[in-house]
């Protein structure tokens, strides 16, 4: 979930590569004898279109076979509680390390192994690692379930649903909501679903933790923005992020990523301006802009860089991301680190 077009924000990008790359064209998806067993034991069947992530059975349970319905509206079966279990996201990345055993694990994207994106480098590390979606790594892999998104360009999803490997594509990541319900959704599909509710319990409890300390402070507005030249809306992570760490955020009634001028930052003239780490000249252009100097952010050096693997995450990890920028938003407030 990170970037791979260096004209895109920073969390836009990690949206369109967490899928490690699933837009990539791939290899032949033709089935070899470690996979054609796995045809007996699961099944991927399709349904027409539905975009919604509801499961086809709410009771919580640890017992197999299960149904969800994924994003993509297709109707995914798991035979047993999966084994070998193939990550094409980075999000997925992060979750499935809180919820099951590394040995479960058979793939996970390049950038969870990369310390300026991810969280859980040590906890992957030996993991083989994939960087663009192809069906032929996928199914070397043998696994016994891939977790991927919608986005992922469909011919490779369907190649490796061929081989009868069940495939589950997560459509939502724009909201902490979203999050959560996703782990819950990660949570049924891996048989631990009394693990994903208590690590979702763990992020409630940390954002709480993050509004009691801020609560009586005075709310100062915040712009998130990318030397890209984009801000973050409403209807993305950071959002949320701004909000939850006792912010305003300042571009809010765009929707989504959007690209903003000089002249738009100047009329939105926030208090606090931040962005991801990884971003290197951002500071500088920032506060070197004589277009800007008249902003309060950059008249006070309110401009900040904020750990690209927290700002930018889509996992339990978001919690980080808010803590981080409510460290910065009132730095004279004690917030712990967890």
């Amino acid at each position: 979930m990170k970037k791979s077009v260096v004209m895109i924000p920073t969390v836009l990008a990690t949206l369109t590569l967490g899928v490690a790359g699933c837009g990539t064209n791939t290899a032949s998806g033709s089935g070899n004898s470690s996979t054609t067993s796995l045809q007996s034991s699961v099944s991927t069947t399709h349904q027409t279109a539905s975009t919604s992530q509801a499961t086809t059975s709410q009771t919580v349970t640890q017992s197999f076979p299960i149904t969800l319905t994924d994003g993509a509206g297709h109707k995914v079966t798991i035979a047993r509680r999966p084994q070998r279990i193939a990550s094409t996201t980075e999000g997925t990345d992060e979750i499935l390390t809180a919820l099951v055993p590394k040995k479960d694990i058979v793939l996970v994207t390049s950038y969870a192994d990369d310390p300026q994106y991810s969280n859980v480098t040590a906890l992957v590390k030996g993991i083989p690692t994939i960087q663009n979606l192809n069906a032929e790594q996928v199914i070397a892999a043998r696994p016994d379930l891939v977790l991927t998104a919608t986005y992922a360009k469909q011919s490779v999803v369907h190649q490796i649903e061929q081989v009868g490997i069940p495939t589950y594509e997560f459509n939502d990541f724009n909201s902490i909501a979203s999050i959560e319900r996703n782990i819950e959704i990660v949570g049924k599909l891996v048989g631990q679903e009394a693990k994903a509710v208590k690590l979702v319990s763990t992020m409630q409890s940390q954002l709480k933790n993050v509004e009691n300390a801020v609560r009586d402070q005075k709310k100062v507005t915040v712009l998130d923005y990318s030397s890209y030249g984009y801000a973050a809306g409403s209807s993305t992570t950071v959002n949320n992020i701004i909000v939850d760490a006792g912010g305003i955020n300042a571009a809010a009634k765009l929707n989504g990523w959007q690209q903003i001028s000089d002249e738009e930052i100047v009329k939105l003239n926030p208090n606090v301006i931040i962005d991801a780490s990884d971003d290197k000249g951002f500071v500088h252009k920032i506060l070197s802009n004589p277009a800007l100097v008249d902003v309060s952010a950059v008249k006070n050096h309110r401009v900040y860089r904020v750990n690209s693997a927290d700002l930018t995450s889509v996992s339990q990890y978001i919690t980080r991301g808010v803590r981080d920028v409510a460290k910065v938003l009132y730095p004279n407030v004690k917030i712990g680190n967890e």
